[in-house]
């Protein structure tokens, strides 16, 4: 599924930390890398330099260099490493997303790994704006790391795969990728579903209570049905899996909190859930997971 992947870097230890992620997702079944830098665009005339025309002209120039020779070192480390993946580099030139997205189409890509920001000289517009758009309106999934520090890599090895889903079919469109990565990495799945049981208010009205308590078990008799219906579809593909039902007024903190009990390595989630709108906005469930989670995690995107 996963035959190019593309890896946008800034020249910053925080954007290569997704190198490693990349490198085992072709490791295992094979597949292209395609590293991508992108030099933003100027103002067409830089204060205090006459015209500007010259001196723009030759900063881009400049920097589609500096960026040529940073993506040539990368691939020449990546090769001492052992990679034998095709290495594809490609210097970009535009607005950071839209330039990305363009790339992504052009050479059809499966697959952006990336970190959520970076510190390099060659983007400008790197920290967290780039991964936020191309979640947004990228063409294919992405599977993102937030390392805290420079020196922070992902898990070398992913053996526990952590899939919330919510009974939708928006929210199962992400169950095939997680299948291929379980087949690739050789993992265990295990799937979540939380139920948001509100804040009670203590009515006395005992038919409400009983109403309220009855809906709250069909809920989760329906969940577990479902999740059991994904959980023999994954066997049958020779996976193991488990499963998880449980009530939690925050399903971000609920997801994060099992990601530590089980000691899932990765998360893999959709972008859109029961609501059928987009959810990767601020204080969404995936925008929560994503910045609250200490391990990489895969989001998809269901097609609109």
């Amino acid at each position: 599924m996963y035959r190019k992947i593309l890896v946008p870097l800034d020249g910053s230890p925080f954007a290569e930390a997704a190198l490693p992620l990349a490198k085992a997702l072709v490791k295992s079944r094979g597949g292209e890398l395609h590293l991508t830098t992108v030099v933003a665009p100027l103002p067409a005339v830089r204060p205090g330099s006459g015209d500007g025309e010259g001196p723009v002209k030759g900063w881009f120039e400049e920097e589609r260099s500096r960026g040529t020779r940073y993506l040539k070192n990368v691939v020449e480390r990546l090769e001492k490493e052992g990679v034998s993946a095709p290495l594809h580099t490609r210097v970009l030139t535009g607005p950071v997303v839209p330039s990305l997205q363009e790339r992504i189409e052009k050479i059809g890509a499966d697959l952006v790994v990336m970190t959520t920001h970076g510190r390099g000289r060659l983007a400008q517009m790197w920290l967290g704006s780039v991964a936020d758009g191309l979640i947004r309106s990228g063409p294919c999934p992405i599977l993102l790391w937030r390392p805290e520090d420079e020196d922070q890599r992902p898990p070398l090895e992913v053996k526990r795969i952590l899939v919330p889903l919510d009974g939708s079919d928006d929210s199962a469109s992400v169950v095939p990728h997680a299948r291929e990565l379980a087949h690739r990495m050789e993992a265990r799945l295990y799937l979540l579903s939380v139920v948001d049981h509100g804040i009670h208010l203590g009515s006395t009205y005992m038919p409400h209570a009983a109403q309220e308590e009855e809906e709250r078990e069909k809920a989760l008799e329906e969940l577990r049905a479902h999740l059991e219906e994904v959980a023999v579809e994954c066997r049958s593909d020779g996976l193991q899996v488990d499963t998880r039902v449980q009530l939690n007024e925050s399903p971000a903190r609920a997801i994060l909190e099992h990601q530590e009990e089980v000691g899932a390595d990765l998360i893999a989630m959709s972008t859109r859930g029961r609501g059928g709108v987009a959810r990767l906005v601020m204080g969404s469930v995936a925008d929560k997971v994503i910045r609250g989670g200490t391990v990489p995690v895969f989001v998809n995107r269901p097609g609109d």
